[in-house]
């Protein structure tokens, strides 16, 4: 299983209870941003299921990558 698969899996698995989202993403610049999301989890996740491709490369720009995540 992938990283996305994993991503996705445990996200509807886990949706009734999660407080945090946060992503690790690699700029096309090598840095790597982290993104903190409180509200609005399964939407979110919808937008990373639907934004980024098999690889969670950003379909608009592919040097834009999610490289890990956590839920909490």
């Amino acid at each position: 299983m992938n990283l996305k698969e994993r991503f996705m899996n445990e996200c509807e698995t886990r949706e009734e209870d999660l407080k945090y989202l946060i992503v690790a993403i690699q700029l096309p610049t090598g840095a790597v941003e982290i993104i903190t999301n409180t509200e609005h989890i399964g939407s979110k996740a919808e937008y990373y299921k639907n934004a980024y491709d098999e690889n969670f490369c950003l379909k608009a720009n592919s040097s834009i990558k999610i490289i890990n995540y956590m839920l909490v």
